[in-house]
């Protein structure tokens, strides 16, 4: 695991530069509280950044100073690490005891002044942001126009967890009605050929939405008030058919 922890600060040359806090997490979205301090070296312009704490079920730590942090003398901005690659923490949990997770630093961009830099004045350090997120459970779903099923976490995240699979055939006439709207494939049709949505000409998926019925309305009001005169007529057959039995019974008696 990574973790990124951007940092800007303005220092005050030759004395310690204050404290930085923040909340960082593990590969289990455990939540550590980070605490570190700026001090200057013997060399002018340039600092180290020690951890002086990290907090929550820590197994170790084998990595707690970022060593060379170097300033340009003239303008104040960073001129970056004397070795560019120890530019984090390495920090084993308790979760996963022996296995070291890299807490990186990210102290700016070179000769830019987007990260720390050093001027003087008061000395602060501010961590701006950082990259980790604590454990969260699935809160809602939403589905995207590719059929993509993205989940909403309790702890803000969005996350792809699964996507709709479509399939298209050679000839879709060609499939073979089994009833109560299902086809089947059959050897005019092709095999299915899986597609995503809004792909190849496989149409858009629409979440959270019915599909409408296909049905005519009006053509089927007409047909229902066809067979509905069709059951009077044959009812009233029925009744006078039953009316003439009756009057022939009765004459016979």
């Amino acid at each position: 695991m990574k973790h990124q922890v951007i940092l800007n600060m303005k220092k005050l040359g030759g004395v310690e530069a204050g404290a930085v806090s923040i909340t960082v997490y593990d590969s289990l979205g455990g939540k550590h509280m980070l605490s570190g301090v700026f001090v200057p070296t013997d060399t002018e312009n340039t600092w180290d950044l020690v951890l002086t704490s990290l907090q929550g079920d820590v197994d170790g730590i084998s990595q707690r100073r970022i060593e060379g942090i170097r300033f340009d003398p003239n303008d104040g901005s960073l001129l970056g690490l004397d070795d560019p690659s120890q530019g984090s923490f390495a920090v084993s949990f308790a979760n996963s005891p022996g296995t070291d997770q890299m807490i990186e630093i990210n102290l700016g961009t070179k000769g830019q002044f987007d990260g720390l830099t050093q001027y003087k004045g008061d000395s602060t350090a501010v961590a701006r942001e950082q990259d980790g997120y604590s454990a969260g459970q699935l809160s809602s779903v939403s589905v995207s126009s590719e059929g993509i099923i993205n989940g909403l976490f309790s702890n803000g995240i969005t996350r792809a967890i699964a996507q709709i699979q479509i399939g298209m055939f050679q000839n879709s006439a060609g499939l073979e009605n089994i009833g109560n709207g299902y086809y089947s494939v059959s050897a005019n049709s092709g095999e299915a050929i899986a597609m995503t949505g809004a792909v190849g000409g496989a149409g858009k998926v629409r979440g959270g939405s019915l599909e409408g019925s296909n049905a005519d309305t009006a053509t089927e009001m007409v047909n229902l008030i066809q067979a509905q005169n069709g059951f009077q007529v044959n009812a009233r057959t029925i009744q006078v058919a039953n009316e003439i039995m009756q009057e022939l019974a009765n004459l016979i008696r």
